[in-house]
């Protein structure tokens, strides 16, 4: 059985940030299809941001960074097997 991580600051693990940064990501290209490619990382930011305000600073400030930067990955692997 594995063990939980946890940081003496607050922050979450890294794995839980890229698990969450999944989630949301996936959770926007569902709700918009490829209209989602064209979100600003400032939008992002603004979209999960009722989502992750009992976070600490930190991680508010990189997972809108991870999300979008998931986002564009999933454009351009999209758009290479057109």
């Amino acid at each position: 059985m594995r063990g939980r991580q946890y940081s003496s600051d607050g922050t979450l693990p890294e794995r839980d940030l890229h698990e969450l940064s999944d989630v949301f990501a996936m959770r926007l290209y569902h709700k918009l299809g490829t209209r989602a490619y064209g979100l600003t990382r400032d939008d992002v930011a603004e979209v999960i941001r009722p989502y992750i305000e009992d976070l600490t600073r930190e991680d508010r400030r990189v997972l809108p960074w991870l999300v979008w930067n998931l986002l564009q990955e999933g454009m351009e692997m999209e758009y290479s097997m057109r």
